[in-house]
């Protein structure tokens, strides 16, 4: 009957679970903290095998498997196994970690981080960072460096990122005479270049403004934040006068009359007509809110001209969000010493050199190298990076259980054009929200 439970556990556990970057996790057991551990300082030299698990497949896998040789051709002694699940990694994982059989090294999500640590699933790497074979924490964006830091110590180290940014196309941007983004500019000044660019034959929009990033809680989390709310609070204890704030609720009013006052950006019904079509690629929105993803097919396309801004600025500051992956290694490996050299050596600057040439890279001499911080599609999304606020997700990992999902019936219901009392649906999420997070606890 225990196996039995176990197994049952995993499989709720695993339904819930988000692996993705930005994806967010509901989930936790009892456990203990792991950050006890003291490792030497390197590699004992001893014959190994490391097995390394991740959802990646095709492209993302090879430059895996390129990484891994590189490392095995400078250490005879050590045989890199690389476990790829790109369907079913969550279940997988867990079943994994609920029979003690996980890989030295496992992909994790950003939504995921807390609840790994708190199963007790995750080695605690601080000892390692600190030591002789450690790293330099100056090398590393500190806000990215850190969504795999939890209660002042590191478990994650990151794979790679994305902040977002606004695509403003600058051909639209011409033919108005409006004038391109610059740093600094207000979330006012943005919707004013929105309403500039939108166009209408009749009662037909045939431009948008901008094409927004719909009910995705945590893209519309940077204006939020700079409009000084927020949706829960800082120890993760409290929706209530956090998802509810005067600042949450001015910013998703602003929100809102993009969609139904001033009609800059089209609707879910709206987009509905687009279905599979790149708005902001075909020039039928001037501008969009997203990550880094589209940079490469934007580039290759000989028929768009664009450029990237930062994100506007609100009343209470600059802010930006995280999409994020990164490795942990298992906290019952028999072989951490070894593990830690590779995940130092797969997110230090041989790995990242490799991964970043599609991604964004956390290893500020690579991003450098690279130039990535100087490339005009991407240095917006950099110079934002000092602006990434922590995630609900990060702050608590019963916040998709609680919070999270009364919230994004909130969002959901932003999205509709029936009348909304915005203040009202928020105290009712945040009130509801500890209720269920009550719950959660009770269930652990």
């Amino acid at each position: 009957m225990k196996r039995r439970g176990t197994l049952l556990l995993v499989v709720i556990v695993a339904l819930a679970m988000l692996v993705s970057a930005c994806g967010s996790s509901n989930n936790a057991n009892n456990n203990t903290d792991t950050g006890s551990n003291k490792p030497s300082d390197t590699p004992a030299g001893k014959n190994v095998t490391l097995r390394l698990g991740t959802w990646e497949g095709g492209s993302g896998l090879e430059l895996q498997e390129k990484i891994a040789k590189n490392y095995m051709s400078e250490h005879s002694n050590v045989t890199i196994e690389i476990e790829a699940v790109p369907d079913q990694y969550g279940t997988k994982i867990l079943t994994q970690i609920a029979t003690g059989e996980a890989p030295d090294i496992f992909q994790i999500g950003d939504g995921d981080v807390r609840m790994f640590m708190e199963k007790g699933a995750l080695a605690d790497l601080t000892g390692f960072i600190e030591g002789a074979n450690g790293i330099k924490l100056a090398d590393y964006y500190t806000s990215v460096l850190d969504v795999g830091k939890v209660d002042g110590k590191y478990y994650t180290m990151p794979k790679d990122y994305s902040d977002v940014a606004v695509y403003y196309n600058k051909k639209l941007f011409d033919e108005s005479n409006v004038p391109y983004p610059q740093t600094g500019w207000t979330w006012d000044q943005f919707r004013d270049t929105a309403l500039q660019l939108t166009k209408k034959d009749g009662n037909k929009t045939t431009q948008y403004g901008v094409n927004m990033p719909g009910s995705w809680t945590r893209a519309v989390l940077p204006l939020i934040n700079s409009f000084g709310g927020s949706v829960i609070s800082p120890d993760g204890e409290k929706f209530d006068g956090y998802m509810n704030s005067d600042g949450t609720v001015k910013a998703l009013e602003f929100y809102r009359n993009l969609y139904f006052t001033d009609h800059v950006t089209p609707t879910s019904s709206d987009s509905e007509a687009f279905k599979g079509v790149d708005m902001f690629q075909t020039g039928i929105a001037a501008m969009s809110i997203t990550g880094r993803w589209p940079v490469v097919n934007y580039k290759a396309d000989p028929n768009l001209d664009f450029g990237v801004a930062q994100m506007p600025v609100g009343p209470n500051g600059p802010a930006n969000t995280i999409c994020y992956s990164g490795f942990g290694i298992y906290s019952k490996s028999k072989n951490q010493n070894e593990a830690w050299d590779y995940l130092k050596y797969l997110t230090g600057e041989p790995g990242q050199t490799i991964l970043a040439e599609h991604a964004f890279t956390a290893v500020i001499p690579v991003a450098d190298a690279l130039g990535q911080s100087n490339d005009e599609h991407l240095k917006a999304f950099l110079d934002d990076v000092q602006y990434i606020k922590e995630f609900p997700e990060k702050t608590s990992h019963l916040f998709g259980k609680s919070g999270g999902g009364t919230f994004q019936t909130v969002m959901d219901k932003l999205m509709m054009p029936d009348k909304i009392d915005i203040k009202k649906e928020l105290d009712d999420a945040a009130k509801q929200g500890e209720v269920l997070l009550k719950q959660a606890k009770a269930e652990e």
